[in-house]
């Protein structure tokens, strides 16, 4: 009978075990495979994928073990890994000072150890020294130029300092000493160094030409600009919370001032309207109604832009626009470059031969504005000059063509009474 039940599935009489086995298997809960998890990794959770002994259990059944493995995870060439209690000297020290450090070492299978880097203290190859320059008797007379306060004793202590101290100028002028020498500062020191320097590099060169682009020669130590760079800094620095509120105060207002101006003057471009930008002779709702400007001076007038244009007019700075002299120059170098092939050269050789094809050098208001006018006037002059040239060429051509056509009129009675 109970083969004929399993047959149809009727369950045998007293078989609670089933039964039991099955609510087990429902009780217990099933794995949910983790988000990012691959399938592999997640079939070694379930209990449906027993472990294979790997290969590496038959490693560890061996007669070396797992001190074995480290052994072999640790062999070298050189030898086994071992750290010893070693003195070093640091080549960087000239008092011979020893010390001791741990030193990695290897020991060979002989027993000897020998250090992982043989040599010197392995940091000394970081003790970079800055050179100076040193000089002979006959180099000191016809290279170096006397200074006044400085004799040749003091400027061979002074080298000695840099060299003990590799340039530190701080504690050089924190040390420095010597009989019968006024105080020096940290920029006289400086000053004194790089001036004999540079020229101890320039005379052994030859000339300048060949070390031009060396920091001593293009970049020559300047004492005045420090001593005046330390003290706008010295003021930085002692200036009051209240000085500072006082500053970014200033500069609100001009920030509103500012905002306010340009939007009164976009209200009168909205007025206007698009009949003033129509009306002849307009330039535009943005073109300021001022006078022309022929003279020029350093005097702010009420009213007038402080800048100009290409045509030497008063004009309204640009946003981020400070420097005067600097707008300038791109105003002139942007119209120099307008001009091309000969007109170009035609333009810095006429400016040549004045002796201004350079920017000024101060460029106040009055300067910029008259360079800028000079530019002008010598970009007409030489308009003018290539339409003379071309009205010349023309006119000498009509004349020559005039003078075939009366020899042709007279040629032809001539033939006539033939």
């Amino acid at each position: 009978m109970g083969d004929v039940k399993d047959i149809l599935g009727v369950p045998r009489e007293g078989a609670a075990v089933p039964d039991a086995r099955k609510s087990k298997k429902k009780d217990e809960p099933k794995l949910v495979k983790p988000k990012g998890m691959s399938r592999e990794a997640f079939a070694l959770l379930s209990a449906s994928h027993p472990l294979m002994p790997s290969q590496l259990m038959g490693d560890i059944r061996k007669k070396e073990g797992v001190a074995g493995l480290k052994e072999k995870a640790r062999r070298d060439p050189r030898g086994v890994v071992t750290f010893e209690w070693r003195k070093f000297e640091n080549p960087a020290r000239g008092d011979g000072l020893e010390l001791e450090h741990w030193v990695k070492c290897f020991r060979d299978a002989q027993g000897r150890v020998t250090p992982a880097e043989p040599g010197d203290y392995s940091f000394a190859k970081y003790n970079k020294k800055p050179p100076v320059p040193r000089y002979s008797d006959e180099e000191y007379r016809s290279l170096i130029k006397k200074e006044a306060g400085w004799s040749r004793e003091e400027t061979d202590y002074l080298l000695e300092l840099a060299q003990r101290y590799e340039l530190r100028f701080v504690v050089m002028a924190d040390r420095y000493e010597f009989p019968g020498a006024p105080e020096r500062s940290i920029e006289d020191l400086k000053a004194r160094y790089y001036s004999v320097a540079r020229q101890l590099l320039v005379g052994r060169e030859g000339g300048p030409e060949s070390v031009a682009n060396n920091v001593l020669v293009r970049h020559p130590f300047n004492a005045q600009h420090e001593r005046e760079r330390k003290r706008g800094l010295e003021l930085l620095m002692q200036r009051s919370r209240e000085q500072d509120e006082a500053e970014n105060e200033v500069l609100q207002q001009a920030a509103q001032i500012e905002a306010k101006r340009k939007a009164e003057a976009a209200a009168r471009r909205a007025a206007a309207g698009p009949a003033a930008a129509a009306a002849p002779g307009s330039s535009g709702p943005t073109a300021p109604s001022t006078r022309e400007v022929t003279e020029f001076t350093n005097e702010e007038q009420p009213g007038v832009p402080p800048l100009f244009d290409e045509e030497a007019q008063p004009k309204e700075p640009e946003k981020g626009v400070v420097a005067r002299g600097a707008l300038a120059r791109e105003l002139v170098d942007a119209v120099a470059a307008r001009q091309q092939g000969k007109a170009a050269k035609a333009l810095e050789g006429a400016l040549a031969e004045i002796k201004m094809d350079q920017f000024p050098r101060c460029p106040t208001r009055a300067v910029c504005g008259a360079y800028i006018s000079l530019q002008r006037e010598v970009i007409e002059l030489l308009e003018l000059k290539r339409s003379v040239q071309a009205k010349q060429h023309l006119l000498a051509g009509m004349k020559r063509s005039k003078r075939e056509e009366d020899g042709d009129d007279n040629l032809a009675p001539k033939r006539q009474r033939k």
